[in-house]
């Protein structure tokens, strides 16, 4: 099954331009098992059209968008059924706690484009859609690292794209926080990409938008132990 077969959409289906990118690095560590946590629409399967052989594994909490490919199972990525360093890869592009995350309908007739009202109903508990920045933002990205880590092996490439936005004219730096919490776990950065990538044009601060995405790249260590999330 594919995306155009399941009427819900999906806002923030990450860009086809950032496919390239994933498969040089993973071709770069051999990686077979590649794992996406909060796989969406299942765009992470698109990969195995660029690395025959690649092995691609997808989570997703929301069932309808978890159908949209038959290898994404639904489930929730802070309780992944895999056993302790199953998978050679994660990559992973999380919500990035900006007013997609906003549940409110609109009073003045304009148009929304967030996770809720893509979707049609409330989001299911532990998704991250549902999250603004802030202390619950990045408690639940805390726990989801480590358990993405617990399933990655030893030597392992963990790949995070993730994006900057602006709220009240500051930039939140997304990336900075998401790599700061990474090395907090053990792992190593090895890598960083800026990669071009407009935002969306949507609602009353639609130009204000930081216009390139972040591809970080991250090693599991393989004499040293990725602590606990806790």
């Amino acid at each position: 099954m594919d995306e155009s077969s399941v009427s819900v959409r999906h806002p923030a289906k990450y860009t086809r331009v950032l496919l390239p990118y994933f498969s040089s690095i993973l071709s770069d560590y051999g990686a077979i098992r590649v794992l996406d946590p909060m796989a969406g629409t299942g765009r992470i399967h698109d990969l195995s059209d660029l690395l025959p052989g690649l092995q691609t594994f997808g989570i997703e909490i929301e069932h309808e968008w978890a159908a949209m490919h038959p290898r994404t199972r639904q489930g929730d990525a802070l309780d992944l059924p895999w056993p302790d360093g199953y998978f050679d890869a994660i990559v992973v592009s999380p919500t990035y706690g900006n007013r997609m995350a906003d549940h409110h309908d609109a009073m003045d007739g304009s148009r929304r484009n967030t996770y809720r009202h893509a979707l049609g109903r409330s989001l299911s508990q532990n998704n991250s859609g549902a999250l603004q920045w802030g202390d619950q933002y990045r408690d639940f990205h805390r726990r989801a690292w480590a358990e993405s880590a617990r399933v990655l092996r030893a030597g392992g490439v963990f790949v995070v794209n993730v994006k900057a936005h602006i709220r009240r004219g500051i930039v939140i730096d997304v990336p900075a926080w998401h790599a700061s919490a990474l090395r907090d776990l053990g792992l190593v950065q090895v890598a960083g990409y800026d990669v071009p990538c407009p935002g969306q044009r949507f609602g009353q601060n639609g130009e204000a938008r930081v216009d390139s995405a972040m591809i970080m790249v991250f090693e599991k260590p393989i004499q040293a132990g990725v602590r606990d999330g806790d």
